[in-house]
């Protein structure tokens, strides 16, 4: 499946609007029911990712902690 990024993009913004609702005059009852509901969108996420993600093509040992290739 090719939608693994757009549900990480969309558990990112569900997150980003939860946490600016108070700022942006979301009303208290919707903001408690994303807290509600957050957690699924949360394991729905990880899911998708542990089931459809790539994985790296690098080891442990040849990447730690380092940004540029060797």
């Amino acid at each position: 499946m090719k939608h693994t990024g757009i549900v990480i993009m969309t558990a990112t913004i569900y997150a980003i609007i939860f946490n600016a609702s108070p700022f942006i005059g979301i009303p208290e009852e919707i903001t408690f029911t994303m807290f509600v509901f957050s957690p699924f969108v949360l394991i729905y996420m990880v899911y998708v990712v542990l089931k459809h993600g790539k994985p790296s093509g690098n080891t442990f040992e040849e990447r730690w902690y380092d940004m540029e290739p060797q």
